[in-house]
């Protein structure tokens, strides 16, 4: 369908086309008639004076043959009549020599003419000779006798002849010339009918531009219509609109742009003139109001699109506007509109303020929830610590099949509740992005023997097989991180002897290809359990998920194992995936690319060979361990005791730093969360202050990311996480006095950002009971009544001091007091019979860091205080009867 614009332009061009034509018609039949008429003229005047001259050049002939025959006449007869006949043909031949030279004269017919002239006039003169010699008879016959008057004669004779010859054939050119152009009737006829053709062409002319005139007229109408539609369209939109004439400047804006600039602006007006920055009249458009539109850019062909603005209205209220302004440009491409779309988007700005609070409670959740890992990390660790420590120490000693039977629970259960301590805070690592992989020689083969060593009791436990086979291409060494490879090959096949109650499980590791630097290692893990269901598969490595409801009742864990595993897999650029048969049986196939070890395959020996511990060395090294839980101290003090070492304590910072200044120790344990002056605070002082470089190893029950990043900027040397290894613990204290390095490896169990959070209050306050409860006690002390004993008198000489501290710190609302007391509350209330209360003295410790406090609080403090009072009453009473 042609468009309205190309239907204008067709008319225009055809009636360019016919005004053309009419134009050509006429400009050629006048330059036809002008030409016809020129050349007619032409033929005519050129005709008229050929003839003239052939008349004169017959005169001139006729002259000259008169002249030489009153010569000869004279000279024959002596008759002087012939001399007056001579003397007449002389003035006739000059005569018509005169006569011929005014004539229009070709550059030929010049030089003929002058030949003739010459000739005539010597002619005359020989002539004359002749006559004036007549008296001298001899002389005249000499004269007459000669040539010269023949030669004269007859060359005059011969030359006006070719002229009048010449002249003559030129004379019956034209005169063809003249005899074809004198049809004029014809020339007529051609002009009149070009004329009628010219005067039709204008008259269907011009009744096709009244034709045309007549439909403009009417497509006027319906523009017209077009437009008004528009404008109606315009007024009906939502969003406010403003059109501007690029030339005239005039505007036009639509109902919306009106009722939301709340002004009183006409729909129609002008831009107002410069320097005007606000406009009085009512159609005007001032400048600051096309600033805010961006109109002033468009027009200098700027595009805007989505830009926020801010207007003030008439009642005060700041309106905000999204504005969009383009330019239009004509055929010329010059800028021939300038438009600005803008819309109200107050409920947008609303939602996004919504958001904004949404994305700040998402991310404080978040803080809250990394930080109940913090707290998490360090309440369980704390309490880990002394479990694994004790058990330890008990393990060592015969106490009997049963009781040894109990120590052994003991430690698997701890070993269980540690890895899954571990596989929260390796979950936590992966949300952070925070995993480290470190690059040091391993064997992968070497990794794989140890795991089937240590899973091995497991299997046979469970009366499967358990059976591995490496592929002897595969490099004896690479470079990679053996912690993070062992943990995903330990998760996946302890997953699988877990879920596996007959048949076997089998290990794979298989080379597949060296690519650049690295070689592509797959590792398959088969087995024949339980299987996973086909639409369950897609979601074994979803966090805290796992195939069924049944499955994690039956067979418990957190469903973070394999996502973990997943992670730490495609974070060294590898893949995994895995096939099941529900019944059948399960295979978890991944590949890891592990990069080039150059050196000896000797090299690994070396770089983890292990420093054997000189214990007669070990005796002669001080430690200064700066504990303020009395129950870790209690314990280093039951580890060392049990090697026939020599521990110094110090309860805090300043107590520590008290005691270097009074004696020399070799090695520094230091706690980080302590009352009065933290363990960074105090190794800072150390350094810095002090200017002493005795090794510190921290030992806190942090595990979080950013832990040794803040211990090594303090200036410790070292970083281990509680429950504290024993063994690595006296390596460590070993290693750094043997070679006097000030920083060695920090301990792998560092990951996330620390953060603190507490349980509510309003869930601590439905726990609280007055009835004591030793099971903790007792479960740490496997029985042994004195130790019990120690460790109830020594907290109640220490507890009832904290407590009234800690009551005239809230009462004064002293929250530095409250966080120093409520710490050391919240770590030994579990111990005096009082576990429930732990939690709100966590939340109180995070309270006086955030310095608040409020009745609700205050009130449940001291239904703390008298539960815990009440405990610590029954327990003096159990001492004087069960203790005593």
């Amino acid at each position: 369908m042609t468009s309205p614009f190309f239907k204008k332009v067709s008319e225009r061009n055809t009636i360019i086309i016919f005004l053309g034509l009419s134009m050509i018609i006429l400009v050629g039949l006048g330059i036809y008639a002008n030409t016809y008429t020129f050349r007619y003229k032409q033929s005519m005047k050129s005709t008229i004076e050929k003839g003239a001259l052939i008349g004169k050049a017959e005169q001139i002939l006729f002259e000259v043959q008169e002249l030489q025959g009153n010569l000869r006449g004279y000279l024959v007869t002596s008759d002087s009549s012939y001399l007056s006949s001579f003397n007449v043909a002389e003035r006739m031949v000059r005569l018509n020599l005169l006569q011929i030279k005014p004539l229009a004269l070709s550059q030929d017919q010049m030089e003929q003419f002058t030949a003739i002239s010459s000739l005539v006039e010597q002619e005359i003169n020989l002539a004359k000779n002749i006559i004036a010699a007549h008296a001298d008879t001899a002389k005249a016959r000499i004269l007459i006798a000669g040539k010269s008057e023949r030669y004269l004669g007859a060359n005059i004779k011969k030359k006006l002849l070719s002229f009048i010859s010449n002249e003559r054939a030129k004379q019956n050119i034209d005169l063809a010339l003249e005899k074809r152009n004198a049809n004029f009737d014809k020339v007529v006829f051609i002009i009149t009918l070009s004329i009628l053709v010219s005067v039709t062409i204008l008259l269907l002319l011009l009744f096709y531009i009244l034709k045309t005139y007549k439909r403009l007229t009417s497509t006027e109408k319906l523009l017209m219509q077009s437009q008004l539609r528009l404008e109606n369209i315009l007024d009906m939109l939502p969003i406010g609109i403003f059109i501007v004439n690029a030339f005239n400047k005039e505007y036009h804006a639509n109902h919306k742009a009106i009722e939301l600039l709340d002004s009183k602006l006409a729909a129609d007006g002008y831009l107002s003139e410069e320097g005007d920055t606000e406009a009085t009249e009512h159609n005007l458009l001032g400048k600051e109001l096309m600033e805010t539109l961006l109109i002033s850019k468009a027009l200098t062909g700027e595009h805007q699109i989505g830009v926020n603005r801010l207007i003030i209205k008439g009642d005060n209220n700041e309106l905000p506007l999204r504005v969009s302004a383009t330019p239009l440009y004509n055929d010329n491409n010059q800028i021939e509109y300038a438009i600005s779309v803008f819309d109200d988007i107050t409920s947008i700005k609303n939602v996004e303020n919504e958001l904004i609070a949404a994305k700040k409670l998402v991310e404080q959740s978040l803080r809250l929830k990394e930080s109940f890992l913090t707290n998490m990390s360090h309440e369980i660790r704390t309490p880990m610590n002394a479990i694994l420590g004790f058990t330890e120490l008990l393990a060592r000693k015969d106490l009997g099949p049963q009781q040894n039977e109990y120590v052994r629970t003991i430690q698997s259960s701890s070993d269980n509740l540690l890895r899954l301590l571990n596989d929260i805070l390796d979950f936590s690592k992966l949300e952070a992005d925070m995993l480290v992989f470190e690059e040091q020689p391993i064997s992968i083969n070497d990794i794989v023997v140890s795991i089937c060593d240590l899973l091995m009791p497991k299997a046979v436990s469970k009366g499967i097989s358990l059976s591995y086979l490496c592929d002897p291409s595969i490099p004896k060494v690479v470079t990679g991180d053996s912690v993070r490879l062992n943990q995903v090959i330990t998760n996946i096949v302890g997953n699988a002897i877990k879920f596996t109650n007959r048949g076997s499980v089998s290990i794979l590791v298989k080379f597949l290809k060296a690519e650049l630097d690295k070689s592509y290692i797959e590792f398959t893990v088969k087995d024949t359990g339980i299987g996973i269901a086909e639409d369950k598969i897609n979601s074994v490595f979803n966090r805290f998920e796992q195939a069924d409801s049944e499955t994690s009742r039956h067979y418990g864990g957190t469903g973070l194992g394999l996502s973990i595993a997943k992670h730490i897999i495609e974070s060294q650029k590898g893949t995994i995936n895995v096939t099941s048969q529900l019944g059948e049986g399960t295979t978890f196939t991944f590949v890891i690319p592990f990069k080039f070890f150059n050196e000896m395959e000797e090299a690994l020996d070396k770089t983890t060979e292990r420093l054997p511990i000189d214990e007669h060395f070990m005796h002669s090294v001080k430690v200064l361990l700066v504990e303020d839980n009395l129950f870790n101290r209690k314990l280093m003090q039951g580890i060392f005791k049990e090697y026939d070492l020599t521990i110094d304590m110090a309860e805090n910072g300043k107590s520590a730093l008290e005691r270097l200044l009074s004696a020399d120790y070799d090695i520094i344990l230091m706690d980080i969360e302590m009352p009065e002056m933290n363990g960074y605070e105090t190794s800072r002082i150390i350094r810095n202050e002090l200017k002493m470089h005795t090794p510190i190893i921290a030992l806190t029950a942090h595990a979080m990311a950013g832990e040794r990043e803040k211990c090594l900027q303090a200036g410790m040397n070292d970083y281990l996480t509680k429950p504290v290894n024993v063994n690595q613990l006296f390596e460590k204290i070993y290693n750094i006095m043997r070679s006097g390095s000030k920083s060695t490896a920090v301990n792998a169990e560092d990951g996330l950002q620390e953060h603190t959070a507490a349980p509510a209050a309003e869930e601590t306050a439905s726990v609280l009971s007055n009835s004591v409860d030793l099971s903790y006690l007792k479960e740490i002390s496997s029985g042994n009544k004195e130790f019990e004993k120690e460790m109830i008198e020594l907290l109640l000489a220490e507890i009832p001091e904290q407590i009234e501290c800690l009551t005239a710190a809230v009462t004064a609302a002293n929250f530095q007091e409250i966080k120093i007391y409520a710490h050391k509350l919240k770590s030994l209330v579990p111990i005096v019979g009082a576990p429930a209360t732990a939690p709100f003295f966590s939340d109180l410790e995070d309270k006086a860091v955030k310095k608040i406090l409020d009745k609700q609080d205050v009130a449940l403090f001291h239904e703390s205080v008298t539960c815990l009072n009440s405990c610590i009453s029954q327990l003096k009473q159990m001492l004087q009867n069960e203790y005593a």
